[in-house]
């Protein structure tokens, strides 16, 4: 009863937030290019959610924005963390949440850009990673004991294990290899004594209550057809290495070699797009000239990859968390328009033309002034309807946590060679439905054959 006064209250009543605008959608579609159109139009500054582009240098292989291509506007978050350091996502909460700050107190308005999808919704949102309510006791301090440090530093699977032992069902939630938020999880329970288990139905059921944006938030998704953005992504790459791309791998080798032990290329800027690809003909001594063609290959094939993972994430990840402002009749914002950059030659009307003067609405009258249509006619097969995001099986829903569970491929292996973990039912299904696991049950399968034709052969002998 209680929560239903409070989410009476918070649906009549609004606060006043200041404005923010995000921009979402694949790599190399164009959405550094539409943040500065939008910057200079709208009195705005550039907050960078790319957990790759806070490093040093790079600029190649990071894709940031060439400064001769900023016009001037000013980028925040970018180009300062050292190679050798790990950046985690409460400090890129407390660097972007300063700039943003900063930007609103001179008047004017952040535009963040998407690359890194939880850094993004860390930053709209409340309540969308673990510990991150401040209505918990979370914000505790509780000191890390060396036996506790010692193991989080240690290696991913007695981190695992620990977690396991400590909160089984928060342990279910994540990939036994995902290193990064099973320490998170761990620490938060070392730091709080609360299970994180807990802490995160606390959170999902206090979505009920309130809004969880954070500001007023505008979002927009430059949008490219993917046949057409094969070829583009292919390209870029092409143009990566003619501008300078080699010198940055090579240089950031030399720093791997200097690393004790070797990186593994899972954390930090080791695992950006771009290095591991080209390991074998950097420790061949770049001599190797298919080496080198193959690592090109490679790097095209994982960028490719990614464009692939940033579609599924805003429509089956992001559109949930956005959907659940319908709740609140979207008053503080939270509705996603989507831009058509297919064809570059119409980037003026069908990108930027549009884009500013959804936004110069969204601004100069309120979350609920915009009049625009969120897509094209032509793309509403793609868009993301209410419809489509209620039919979706995600984690972020309440409840959700009934389908966390691992299942484990005694036919297939991963990298490590161990067998392959899917984490919940629908990525089990798509993996035993996927080319990959079909063709070695079928080699399986014909060899089993094979060997049942042999002994029957022996046994007429």
């Amino acid at each position: 009863m209680n929560r239903y006064f409070r989410y009476v209250k918070n649906l009549i009543m609004t606060q006043r937030k200041n404005n923010v605008i995000a921009i979402v959608g694949t790599t190399g579609v164009g959405k550094s290019q539409f943040s500065i159109d939008l910057a200079q139009a709208i009195n705005g500054e550039i907050i960078n959610a790319d957990s790759m582009q806070v490093y040093k240098g790079l600029d190649n292989i990071t894709n940031k924005h060439p400064m001769d291509e900023r016009n001037g506007v000013p980028h925040h978050v970018m180009d300062y963390v050292g190679w050798d350091e790990e950046y985690f996502i409460h400090k890129f909460s407390e660097d972007a949440g300063a700039a943003i700050d900063d930007i609103h107190r001179r008047g004017k308005v952040p535009i963040i850009i998407g690359g890194t999808h939880y850094y993004l919704l860390n930053l709209l949102f409340n309540n969308k990673t673990i510990g991150q309510n401040e209505g918990t006791s979370s914000k505790s301090t509780l000191a890390l004991t060396s036996d506790q440090l010692q193991i989080l530093d240690g290696p991913v699977e007695t981190i695992f294990e620990t977690l396991k032992q400590l909160d089984p069902v928060i342990a279910e939630k994540f990939h036994p290899n995902d290193k990064r938020k099973l320490r998170r999880a761990l620490e938060i329970y070392y730091t709080t004594g609360e299970l994180p288990s807990a802490i995160y139905q606390n959170q999902k059921l206090d979505e009920l209550d309130d809004t969880s944006l954070k500001f007023n938030t505008l979002l927009f998704w430059v949008y490219c057809d993917p046949e057409v953005l094969k070829p583009r992504l292919d390209s870029r790459v092409d143009k990566m290495m003619e501008m300078g791309a080699t010198k940055e791998i090579t240089d950031l080798f030399e720093e791997y070699n200097r690393q004790d032990p070797q990186p593994d290329c899972t954390s930090g800027i080791w695992q950006v797009i771009g290095f591991k690809e080209f390991l074998p003909w950097l420790k061949d001594g770049c001599k190797d000239s298919t080496l080198w063609s193959q690592g090109i290959e490679r790097m095209k094939i994982r960028t490719r990859q990614y464009a692939k993972y940033q579609i599924k994430w805003i429509k089956k990840l992001l559109s949930v968390e956005l959907q659940k402002e319908s709740r609140f009749n979207f008053k503080y914002g939270g509705k996603l328009y989507l831009l058509d950059a297919t064809d570059l030659s119409q980037w003026k009307d069908k990108v930027s033309t549009i884009g500013i003067d959804i936004a110069r609405q969204f601004i100069n009258g309120g979350p609920k002034s915009v009049s625009h249509e969120q897509a094209p006619k032509e793309l509403m097969s793609i868009f993301p309807t209410d419809d489509y995001v209620k039919d979706i099986n995600s984690n972020k829903k309440i409840g959700s946590e009934a389908n966390w569970k691992h299942y484990q491929c005694d036919v297939c292996r991963d990298k490590q060679n161990n067998p392959l973990i899917a984490v919940g039912e629908e990525s089990w299904k798509t993996h035993v439905n996927s080319r990959r696991h079909k063709k070695l049950v079928q080699g399986i399968e014909r060899k089993r054959k094979h060997e049942q034709m042999i002994e029957q052969w022996k046994k007429k002998l």
